[in-house]
């Protein structure tokens, strides 16, 4: 059977995310995958996304180019920027990057890059980064439809020395409501109202994020609970995320932050 191929190009620019990752999750759907691995290839394909904005792209008048390929037995997805990023990188020194997060990736708090580090690893059979053909990187995974469980990451790391990941929740509570889609686009706006409450928490406070209306987030913002995790720890508090949907208690599960914080029903 020869394969299929959907092909499409957007302008650099992270508001298109949300549609990236809706595209991404119907062709997954579509081809095969149960509903497990749609979502990790989907995160897959945002991480890749906003890493081509991030190091490859100027602003919306570049281009991003994606095609998805695929057959009965497999799917292949391939991005490729313009190469006109602050940031701009080599292929050589991305894979050097993702390398170096590899051998970090039991450590949740060394987030960035991250995602790059977990795609190579545990989520796709084959993976390529090379020059592209538009003058900057082009990056290519390719994944046999399976219907088998995905795999769970290595045993973490504790959240930085002496901390324990057994503190009650106590003391004062202050609650903050997390709402919508957390990607690049939006991530700043969404993290501040935390990151100011966390500044006048006094210690031994457990801090509530309310997620009833939290659709998404992606490994950015993974980065940011790590780190507020770690805040609290070190001052005896905690954090409890309240209302999580089971698409989020999953994620938290798959990168493991459900051993270092409280999901309350």
């Amino acid at each position: 059977m020869s394969k299929h191929k959907i092909e499409f190009t957007l302008p650099a620019d992270l508001k298109f995310s949300s549609l990236v990752r809706r595209i991404s999750e119907e062709i997954f759907h579509y081809v095969g995958f149960v509903t497990e691995w749609a979502e990790r290839l989907k995160l897959v394909v945002d991480e890749l996304f906003m890493n081509a904005n991030h190091y490859g792209s100027s602003g919306p008048e570049d281009k991003i180019y994606m095609r998805f390929e695929f057959d009965n037995n497999e799917v292949t997805f391939r991005i490729d920027d313009e190469g006109k990023g602050e940031n701009k990188t080599t292929a050589e020194e991305l894979r050097k990057k993702i390398k170096k997060n590899s051998d970090e990736m039991a450590d949740i708090t060394k987030t960035n890059g991250r995602g790059l580090a977990l795609i190579s690893n545990l989520w796709t059979d084959e993976m390529a980064i090379e020059d592209g053909q538009y003058g900057g990187i082009a990056i290519t995974f390719t994944k046999k439809i399976t219907t088998s469980a995905p795999p769970a990451l290595p045993p973490i790391q504790p959240l930085g020395p002496g901390v324990a990941t057994s503190a009650i929740p106590r003391g004062t509570k202050e609650e903050i409501k997390v709402t919508g889609e957390i990607d690049a686009s939006n991530l700043a706006e969404k993290v501040k109202p935390v990151e100011e409450k966390l500044k006048i928490l006094s210690p031994g406070s457990t801090l509530i994020l309310d997620c009833k209306e939290l659709v998404y987030f992606n490994s950015t913002f993974i980065g940011h609970m790590a780190a507020w995790i770690n805040q609290l720890h070190a001052k005896q508090g905690s954090l409890v995320l309240k209302n999580a949907n089971p698409k989020i208690q999953e994620v938290l599960k798959l990168v493991g932050l459900t051993k270092v914080l409280y999901l309350e029903s």
